[in-house]
């Protein structure tokens, strides 16, 4: 395939696309110089409707762009600072680490420096229905990292950067969006979250492939955590988007916010990247405030994927180009969308084509075979023919801890089983007293130990963060 060539063919090998990356559909935008080059959509967007530009996605975590941009408003209008300690704006607030309570940033924040360890879990399944509430929580997460001593991507910290936002000004981080960013930008087609898409017509169903076929999944509701990732929308909103963040922080002649601000925004913070692998094109990487800020062949980059259960998006940004990127598909966690965005970017630098669907997954297949050689050892390591110390009806209760909320574990069908915070799971015989916990929702997996004193359970510990180091979580049976 020439150089320059790669978009004007999408049409003739999309269906390809799709198959390779068993997907159902996915939608595309592209603006250069203020120009839509395309604005498509590919596939299907459930079992037998057409996807189009207009068909709505979740963005999932590219949503961080917008939590710093309004932010960064905030900033210039003297209610925020980017380096004052958010405890200045949220007085309640108490960290794990007394230290990272009383100076951690809207910049530490935003730019995961907090070291505090992602707990995906908690992110997912612990959320509440409003915001305040969450704040107690954050206690309970401890550092991987001393504060700006390591990168940790966490969806909390945008979260509560958005609390900050929401305490100086006595509007919802949802509101503030809708009137601040989205209404000015004429972004009349994306909500704050799955429960409005839901209100909507043409959105899509989010699929998960399972190693034959596409299976519908629900759409994930963050709640109070949207602000990390709550954001739905179209490509042709999103072009609308990214073309403000290629400007000069005007739109229709209207300032949203100041150049330098944005600038700042788009600048690195960080050095580091929540990337499983690495790819030899991209270097120096890098996060800014709300964006990935990394080089891409030596051009900077700008950039944010986001990835929620049935849905994987990327948006892209190539300044030097004036060149604005945005894919959505609804697949769980697939590299379709790098390898289009990847595509284009060479075609703009003129590099030849590269054949991006099959370098990726020349990189994702050790990737994915590792996994799988990390849960073959855990088989091996396992003891077998062992049986839980007592019956599994003494296993079953309430278990609580205060930063994770309510685990209830009920006996079903001669197994366990539980809920947490409304989502099923399932509690696999491991080995003696501990099991392996599935989420049904997204497939989360972790390791939990029964304690037993005195010949009866008392709590279970649950690894929440994989990462070395973090301890345990302990939930008490009430």
């Amino acid at each position: 395939m020439e150089t320059g060539t790669y978009l004007n063919s999408l049409d003739e090998h999309a269906q390809d696309l799709l198959q390779k990356w068993n997907l159902q559909g996915f939608t595309i935008g592209v603006v250069k110089h203020g120009t839509v080059l395309a604005a498509k959509g590919y596939g299907k967007k459930n079992e037998t409707e057409a996807a189009d530009a207009d068909t709505m996605m979740p963005i999932g975590s590219a949503t961080k762009s917008f939590t710093s941009l309004l932010i960064g408003m905030l900033v210039d209008e003297g209610k925020l600072s980017w380096d004052k300690p958010v405890i200045d704006y949220i007085p309640s607030l108490k960290l794990h680490d007394p230290y990272v309570t009383e100076h951690a940033t809207l910049r530490d924040l935003l730019s995961h420096r907090t070291g505090i360890a992602a707990y995906d879990a908690q992110a997912v399944y612990a959320v509440r229905d409003h915001r305040a509430d969450m704040i107690p929580q954050l206690e309970y997460l401890e550092n991987q990292f001393e504060i700006r001593y390591g990168f940790r991507y966490s969806n909390q910290m945008a979260m509560l950067a958005a609390c900050a936002a929401e305490a100086v000004t006595g509007s919802s981080w949802e509101d503030l969006v809708r009137e601040r960013i989205l209404k000015p930008l004429g972004m009349e087609n994306t909500v704050m979250g799955v429960r409005e898409m839901e209100q909507i017509e043409n959105r899509s169903l989010g699929y998960l492939f399972n190693g034959q076929e596409n299976a519908a999944q629900p759409y994930l509701d963050l709640k109070s955590v949207g602000p990390a990732g709550g954001i739905c929308s179209t490509v042709k909103d999103m072009m609308k988007y990214m073309q403000f963040q290629l400007g000069d922080g005007t739109w229709n002649g209207v300032k949203l916010v100041e150049k330098a601000t944005l600038d700042e925004m788009h600048k690195p913070q960080f050095l580091g990247s929540p990337y499983l692998f690495s790819l030899e094109e991209i270097t120096e990487t890098t996060y800014g405030l709300g964006w990935f800020t990394d080089l891409y062949r030596g051009c900077r980059m700008l950039s944010h994927g986001g990835n929620t259960l049935g849905f994987s998006a990327l948006m892209t940004l190539l300044p030097c180009e004036d060149l604005g990127i945005i894919v959505l598909s609804n697949g769980t966690t697939n590299f379709l969308p790098q390898a289009i965005t990847y595509e284009i970017l060479d075609d703009a630098l003129k590099v030849p084509y590269a054949g991006w669907t099959e370098k990726l997954n020349a990189v994702l297949g050790p990737l994915f075979a590792g996994m799988a050689a990390g849960a073959q050892a855990m088989e091996e390591a396992r003891v077998k023919d062992t049986v839980p110390t007592l019956p599994l009806s003494e296993y079953t209760g309430t278990y609580s801890n205060p930063g994770f909320l309510d685990i209830v574990v009920r006996e079903n069908d001669g197994g366990l089983m539980l809920n947490w915070n409304g989502y099923d799971g399932i509690l696999n015989h491991y080995n003696y007293d501990v099991f392996t916990a599935m989420m049904f929702v997204y497939g989360m997996q972790f390791p939990v130990t029964f304690r037993i004193e005195e010949g009866e359970v008392i709590g279970f510990h649950a690894v929440m963060e994989p990462t070395p180091g973090i301890s345990p979580v302990y939930f008490a049976k009430q």
